[in-house]
């Protein structure tokens, strides 16, 4: 059951980012007409968009969706860390939250590399230790 639940929010949290990119200019949706003339737009040429074709609103509405399936009780434990500075709660979803990420050369393998990383608030980054032995990325 915790495998079923780990891939379902794996998945959400997936889409959840195609979303966010789409929404941030990079979209790849073939009927979206506000992302076809993004180029005439950055030249200053103004031309007519058909909204009712644009995608923008469909991408709000599926982020909001998405969004609240993943505030549900079952996806709590994947989405809330807990900050190894300040041992608060971390959303891992929220924009004041950052994955630290730290590497270092395999014990095991001789040409690969190990790598771990700590969820923090934006605000504890700068306290984070590297750990001895490990690099920052």
């Amino acid at each position: 059951m915790e495998d079923k639940n780990q891939e379902e929010y794996n998945l959400l949290v997936d889409i959840l980012d195609r979303t966010t990119w789409a929404l941030d200019g990079s979209c790849d949706d073939i009927d979206c007409d506000q992302y076809m003339y993004k180029e005439s737009l950055r030249k200053k040429c103004k031309p007519v968009l058909e909204h009712p074709f644009s995608c923008v609103e469909k991408l709000k509405i599926e982020k909001e969706a998405v969004l609240r399936i993943l505030s549900q009780r079952k996806y709590t434990k994947y989405r809330y860390k807990k900050c190894n500075v300040c041992k608060k709660g971390v959303d891992s979803l929220s924009k004041d939250s950052d994955l630290m990420g730290y590497t270092r050369p395999s014990q095991l393998h001789k040409n690969s590399h190990e790598w771990n990383s700590v969820w923090v608030h934006k605000r504890c980054r700068t306290k984070v230790k590297t750990p001895k032995g490990w690099k920052k990325l």
